[in-house]
């Protein structure tokens, strides 16, 4: 297994094998990639470009893809997955980012949501395709990722949401189609809490299963502006990390806002010496020896 970190700021803590930068996150802000860092950029999800284009936000019979329509679980702005000239400013966005770090991982690579996006242009798009709904979005959103893949020579990671079972009737996502242009999948499994492991391991053992490329999770330290009573606790996400490294899956990823976040939560981790001998005989012990590495570094 291989262990990184998933930051919002160009800094690396000690102690893992590789580091993600979140040079575009949804939020839409784009900082510069670093030569060290790999770059993980957000496609359709972007706050600042649906404020500034709010025409070419998805729409669906359920009203449009603002974070503020109830109606679906949406934490930021969403934009139409045809959107051309979004499509292809990001193309050439992402070829750059690429040329300026180790590799590019991928978020937000598909439609918004079920239902999304009946706009104009995606219902003319749809009945020209002479497809059904499902399989259009699906050519849109692999076609898409095919030429990502032809703009991108070094590392391509995709990344998907924790939906193993729907992720094609909502987003337009077949795993087999995109396996063939990813060199790896990134789950991401953000949640402030972590109290049920079982959930979280149950995900993990379903996408390996699913995924015919090597699979990685991402699970939550700290965000921005979070509260610190309001996160997850390090005992769970000890206690998970262990639980979804039985699973088979072949990295875990531990976001946080600041490197500093990470370098607290070494700390909490190395000091649940008791947990960490408790969970010895959970089947896991490649985690635990990483946890344990942390020691040298933590002091």
């Amino acid at each position: 297994m291989k262990f990184g970190t998933y930051v919002f700021e160009p800094k690396k803590a000690e102690g893992f094998d590789f580091h993600l930068f979140r040079v575009k996150p949804e939020v839409g802000r784009r900082l510069p990639p670093v030569p060290d860092m790999y770059s993980n950029v957000a496609i359709f999800g972007d706050n600042v470009t649906a404020r500034n284009h709010p025409d070419w936000i998805s729409q669906s019979p359920l009203g449009p893809a603002w974070r503020t329509n109830d109606q679906f679980n949406l934490r930021w702005d969403v934009l139409c997955a045809t959107q051309p000239e979004h499509r292809a400013e990001q193309l050439d966005y992402i070829e750059d980012v690429s040329k300026r770090s180790p590799g590019v991982w991928l978020n937000s690579i598909h439609f918004a949501d079920h239902g999304h996006c009946t706009c104009p242009r995606c219902n003319e798009l749809w009945k020209k395709s002479g497809l059904s709904w499902f399989e259009w979005r699906k050519k849109e959103v692999t076609d898409y990722i095919a030429q990502i893949r032809e703009r991108v020579k070094n590392e391509l990671v995709i990344g998907l949401l924790p939906d193993p079972v729907n992720s094609y009737e909502r987003f337009g996502i077949d795993f087999d189609a995109l396996a063939p242009y990813a060199d790896a999948f990134n789950v991401v499994m953000f949640s402030k809490s972590y109290a049920t492991p079982w959930y979280w391991e149950m995900l993990c053992r379903a996408f390996k299963k699913l995924l015919k490329k090597p699979v990685y999770v991402s699970f939550y330290v700290f965000g921005p502006g979070d509260d610190p009573r309001e996160v997850p606790s390090p005992s769970e996400l000890i206690t998970l990390s262990v639980r979804a490294g039985r699973t088979g899956i072949d990295g875990i990823l531990y976001l946080a806002d600041k490197a500093s976040q990470i370098y607290d939560f070494q700390k909490a981790v190395v000091d649940k010496v008791e947990l960490r001998q408790r969970l010895r005989t959970y089947g896991c012990q490649e985690v635990l020896d990483f946890f344990a590495s942390w020691e040298k570094i933590v002091g």
